[in-house]
């Protein structure tokens, strides 16, 4: 079990993906330095043993979480059994006789349609008054504690609410809505999770060898990394810098070839990029596992021992013969249908 001191943490995951949101959240959490022990997952929730300090960290940095909270206790999905638990809590662990409090139950895709949650949240919400003795305050709109119920199909989760990811954020910077629109750009959701999949950390200079429009760039400045950007083309490098720019975003960008990159080695923290494809896209007439084979031998030169690459490749195209395994270890793939004729497929690799 993780260390001794670190309670359990329920998150919220994303129903997008099957594996994607658990990959992300451990990469984050490794990527920010701190130890975890995973627990059971029921459905979308899973139990993690952390620091709650983390949890909040890897919540707001991640695609694929969409909350947090440190768990007070699990029981069966039952009325009956969630009233029970309830009476064996200790409230004044989190609540003084002054504290503005709110209580949040919310299904996981509309488990258990047939439970009134307005009533239990409200059974929930007089449970805790009657155990602070009517001295604490109900607030709905403020609350200083919020106390959050996760409805899955055979569990109850409850806990205080620690952090939720910011979607509207995500929806600003999709690729419509930039001044330099490229069709092939991946959303801004699937970027995140790569640049944390790269385990890049707030502070480390983060690469994209194929930078495009910025995408991976826009979220690995999110996150505290400093972004650098190669492309061979200057008319896409004009239009990247044009979209950093747009949201204020420090940027350092070179007009390259991603098989000869100019940087002196072991220089850079973590990688992330989505090589060229598509109709839009101009690979030099390169077929694109043969430049991507191409430009990971040369990143091993650059890119800092024991990080990691997180590179996406049609699936159609994906072989292992692209990687050395001599300079890389792969550390997880993960498959993303676009459309009928795109599949993506997500690699990590771990310099050696």
């Amino acid at each position: 079990m993780g260390s001794v001191h670190s309670p359990w943490c329920a998150f919220a995951l994303s129903g997008t993906h099957l594996t994607l949101p658990v990959a992300e959240l451990r990469a984050s959490l490794e990527a920010e330095g701190y130890s975890y022990e995973l627990g059971e997952q029921q459905g979308r929730v899973i139990l993690v043993e952390v620091d709650p300090q983390g949890a909040l960290i890897a919540t707001r940095r991640s695609g694929f979480v969409n909350y947090s909270m440190q768990l007070i206790f699990e029981c069966p999905m039952k009325k009956s059994e969630i009233l029970r638990a309830m009476n064996k809590v200790d409230f004044h662990l989190w609540l003084n006789n002054s504290t503005r409090f709110g209580v949040r139950v919310t299904r996981i895709h509309r488990e258990q349609k047939q439970l009134d949650i307005e009533e239990l949240q409200g059974k929930i919400g007089s449970k805790i008054c009657r155990a602070m003795k009517g001295k604490v305050r109900v607030d709905l709109e403020v609350p200083e504690v919020l106390f959050l119920g996760l409805i899955t199909t055979a569990r109850f989760y409850f806990g205080i609410f620690i952090a939720a990811r910011n979607r509207r954020e995500f929806n600003k910077r999709r690729s419509p809505l930039r001044p330099f629109f490229n069709p092939d750009t991946i959303h801004p959701k699937i970027a995140r999770a790569m640049v944390n999949l790269s385990r890049s950390g707030s502070g480390d200079m983060f690469l994209d060898p194929f930078c495009g429009s910025g995408g991976l760039l826009l979220e690995a400045t999110s996150i505290g990394s400093f972004p650098i950007g190669i492309d061979n083309d200057h008319r896409i490098l004009w239009g990247c810098r044009r979209n950093l720019d747009y949201f204020e975003t420090p940027f350092s960008g070179i007009c390259a070839d991603a098989r000869n990159i100019p940087f002196r080695s072991q220089s850079i923290d973590a990688i992330a990029t989505d090589p060229p494809y598509g109709r839009s896209s101009s690979t030099r007439k390169s077929d694109i596992a043969t430049l991507l084979k191409a430009s990971l031998t040369e990143l091993t030169d650059v890119l800092t021992t024991s990080r990691y690459i997180c590179f996406a490749i049609p699936l159609e195209h994906y072989n292992e013969s692209i990687i050395d395994s001599k300079e890389y270890s792969i550390v997880e793939e993960h498959s993303v249908y676009v459309h009928r004729s795109l599949t993506r497929h997500i690699v990590v690799l771990k310099r050696k």
